[in-house]
């Protein structure tokens, strides 16, 4: 069994995880590694998010930030810097998000595996472009700013299911947990970043996914679908 793995946590702010998250160690791409390393004790995870980014522009850097560390996988985690309306030569339409996972997965090596994740949710009324006015109607239409976030979440839905990709459908956990426990427990009060409390369910449901393949003979936080992992 290896152990001395190269991840690289490929992403935005969520990933990149420093607003609101002042421990590097609770920050989820640290936290993972941390899980890993009892079972994988050489195990590197690169944190290559950087807040603010697009799918372009993150992809823009692949080469630099992803191909460079020549890793053994990649968590991915695209799509919720796509509709910048204050910006609209920054958005990137969903035929373009299509194009760029494609770009993605065509220049991945052979030996580098993904595991996909999904953008969380977002807290409308705590959004601060729920407050302008000029964004009303967009996100009317919409159906809200979370619900615009929604078609990139189901092409990367669609993405990972279309390459027999193994995904956390993170977006579907924090719903499920916020209710259960409050909103504010994994969320914080711009809406969108996630408290340590995210980050560590982040983790944890990453941690699951490559315990179960890289150790699928050890039951290690018990057995799993490859397909649709969901800790509670």
């Amino acid at each position: 069994m290896k152990t001395n793995l190269t991840i690289v946590a490929f992403g935005d702010s969520i990933t990149e995880a420093t607003i609101g998250v002042p421990d590097e160690m609770k920050r989820w791409p640290n936290a993972l590694q941390s899980k890993l390393e009892p079972d994988f004790p050489e195990t590197r995870v690169i944190n290559s998010g950087v807040g603010g980014n697009s799918a372009r522009e993150a992809m823009a850097r692949f080469q630099s930030d992803v191909l460079a560390h020549d890793p053994d996988w990649v968590v991915l985690e695209f799509g919720g810097n796509n509709e910048d309306l204050s910006n609209p030569a920054r958005i990137v339409s969903l035929e373009e998000f299509r194009a760029l996972l494609i770009e993605y997965q065509t220049n991945l090596p052979a030996k580098t595996k993904t595991v996909v994740v999904t953008f969380p949710p977002v807290l409308d009324d705590l959004h601060a472009y729920e407050k302008i006015s000029a964004f009303e109607a967009h996100y009317q239409n919409a159906g809200g700013i979370d619900k615009s976030v929604e078609p990139y979440r189901e092409m990367t839905r669609a993405f990972a299911k279309e390459n027999g990709l193994p995904i956390y459908d993170f977006h579907q956990e924090l719903v499920a947990l916020g209710m259960a426990n409050g909103r504010m427990t994994y969320t914080l009060d711009d809406g969108i970043h996630l408290t340590e409390e995210g980050n560590e369910i982040l983790a944890n449901g990453v941690f699951q996914i490559l315990k179960d393949i890289l150790s699928p003979s050890e039951e290690i936080g018990g057995a799993r679908n490859r397909d649709e992992h969901n800790p509670r």
